[in-house]
């Protein structure tokens, strides 16, 4: 009798380890997947800024009247478009908004940031209309 109670017993010890470790992998899984979530999220909040720097290199090329239709590239340091986690690629494209000309200082501007990693893929698409300021006026 006392042979079968501690069967039981080595049972019980097994299934509360078993337990255990079920729970214990699955909280490194939980774990592993919110590192890839941080770094994915990294990577879109950099594409973000690319892409504001971007904007803001349009609206200096339109306050100066430099801004015209077509492809640009990166306008900043080539230094800017790599880290640790990812390569970037920046592509913009200018076009002037439905019914005006390019004379009109009226832009729209499209920004498509795209990352390359080792865990990370991802693309972003930015739109942004840009006006020249100060055009009419006669204060450039």
């Amino acid at each position: 009798m006392l042979v079968d109670r501690q069967r039981g017993f080595f049972l019980l010890e097994a299934l509360v380890a078993g337990l255990s470790l079920l729970v214990m992998a699955s909280c490194f899984l939980l774990y592993a997947r919110s590192v890839e979530l941080g770094v994915a999220d990294g990577c879109r909040v950099r594409a973000v800024f690319l892409a504001r720097a971007q904007f803001a290199a349009a609206q200096a090329d339109a306050n100066g009247g430099r801004l015209s239709q077509g492809s640009y590239p990166w306008q900043g340091l080539a230094e800017d478009l790599q880290d640790s986690k990812a390569a970037y690629q920046v592509e913009t494209e200018v076009s002037g908004l439905e019914g005006n000309g390019e004379g009109t200082g009226l832009y729209k501007v499209m920004v498509h940031v795209a990352w390359q990693g080792k865990a990370v893929k991802g693309q972003l698409d930015l739109e942004r209309e840009v006006v020249r300021h100060g055009q009419g006026s006669g204060d450039d």
